[in-house]
């Protein structure tokens, strides 16, 4: 195993990264509230009261995340607060500079009122894609969370509801709120408008656009960094040869890794790895089946719902905790010896496995869409559209969790047309990779 310790020039860069992501933050919500077609729905209510009251949006937003500090502190408890302490002080001053920083954008931003309509949603959108960069950097920073993200995770573990729904419900909350007190103020709507819809929509997939963009940001933080090995550990994969394959729906993965499987003698992984997963997680083996190499919703909705503020290792959403829990089951197998794993992002999860062999199996349409009428029994009128969807849920959760394109030769060390060549020419040509790598 290696320990990380953080020296104190890593913790200073991190924090660094980390307040330089609020301010960009507090930048793009006060760009967004500047363009008259709302604001996002956190910042909603501070803003409708800023409009009605002598104090400023900044000065709200610092008495909402005292709100929500006081009710992270009821939901955790006495023992629950003593044991996240660290992270309850760290919202303190983090709630203060957010507050302020967005006093000061406002001001600076003061002049800022543009006419055009089309101005206005240029300008908010320019404002989402500064709120995705800040949350950006505040991921990588990984140093703390802000009020909103962390009382839906204390939430989320108390009451065991999904982060996404929880968030879901709570932005509605602060939207209506919102409305209720435009209403009551000033007889109309203030704060809440198609802009509102926009930064919802938009802020996820630009934080995920951005983030592999941004990862060397990671590495500069993270150097120099002190590394204590423990040589006991297993998570070394780098003394073994593993064959991970990644497929479309209907090319043959599974035939074809089992074959080049028993080629070699070595074990083979696929289904069999839910069993694994399942055991290991505590969740059913009808759970894991269910999200396996598949999203619950829509690509879309999980940008919108995730919890861009956490690394997915720390994620309470179960899709995400799943995932873990399969990346630590596909490491330890590559540590005890070779092997060909299929599907699972595995060329993603050992990424630092130098010997890892990667390939991705492809084939046209009329192919698939035989095979799954001849291997799998679908009816032929339903089996296009079965290796379709397949295949859309197979790349969104790809794209998902490893930021990458399902399917990128870049990806890959090898790509076979399965509808091209026989099985047996595929496990030849991989076998001669094996042995050469």
């Amino acid at each position: 195993m290696e320990i990380i310790l953080r020296s104190k020039k890593e913790k200073m860069r991190r924090y660094a990264v980390f307040f330089l992501g609020l301010f960009i933050m507090s930048f793009g919500v006060s760009l967004v509230t500047r363009s008259l077609l709302g604001t996002s729905p956190i910042s909603s209510v501070p803003y409708v009261w800023s409009l009605h009251t002598a104090l400023s949006m900044g000065t709200y937003i610092i008495i909402l995340n005292a709100i929500l500090i006081m009710a992270q502190l009821i939901m955790l408890g006495k023992d629950g607060i003593k044991e996240n302490k660290v992270e309850l002080l760290m919202q303190i001053p983090v709630s203060l500079l957010f507050g302020l920083f967005v006093d000061v954008s406002m001001s600076i931003l003061s002049a800022w009122h543009p006419a055009a309509y089309y101005l206005k949603v240029i300008s908010c959108v320019i404002g989402c894609v500064g709120m995705g960069l800040g949350i950006a950097l505040e991921v990588l920073a990984d140093v703390c969370m802000n009020s909103g993200e962390y009382v839906l995770q204390i939430a989320s573990r108390k009451f065991r509801k999904e982060f996404g729904t929880l968030k879901i419900m709570f932005d509605v909350s602060l939207l209506l709120i919102a409305v209720g007190c435009s209403w009551i103020f000033a007889g109309r709507i203030d704060g809440v408008r198609e802009g509102t819809v926009i930064v919802a929509v938009l802020t996820g997939p630009v934080v995920k656009l951005l983030l592999p963009h941004l990862r060397w940001i990671e590495r500069w933080e993270k150097r120099p960094t002190v590394t204590i090995s423990d040589s006991s550990d297993s998570s070394d994969t780098s003394d073994y040869k593993v064959i991970t394959i990644g497929r479309e729906y209907g090319s043959g993965g599974h035939e074809i890794g089992d074959k080049l499987a028993r080629t070699l003698g070595i074990p083979f992984y696929d289904n069999t790895m839910m069993e694994m997963v399942a055991k290991e997680s505590g969740f059913s083996i009808d759970t894991v089946r269910d999200y396996d190499q598949r999203l619950p919703h829509s690509l879309l909705y999980e940008l919108i719902t995730k919890d861009f503020s956490t690394p997915t290792e720390r994620s309470l959403s179960k899709k995400d905790a799943l995932f873990v829990v399969q990346s630590r089951v596909i490491r330890r197998l590559a540590s005890e010896g070779p092997c060909v794993i299929v599907g699972r992002c595995a060329d993603y999860v050992l990424a630092d496995n130098s010997n890892a062999i990667n390939i991705f199996l492809r084939a046209s349409d009329e192919y698939k869409v035989k095979r799954a009428v001849e291997y799998y029994g679908i009816a032929p009128e339903a089996a296009a559209e079965k290796v379709s969807k397949m295949n859309s849920m197979r790349r969104d959760h790809y794209s998902y969790f490893t930021e990458k394109t399902w399917g990128d030769p870049k990806n890959y060390d090898a790509v076979y047309d399965t509808s091209r060549l026989s099985p047996e020419a595929i496990v030849h040509s991989v076998i001669a990779l094996y042995t050469q790598h």
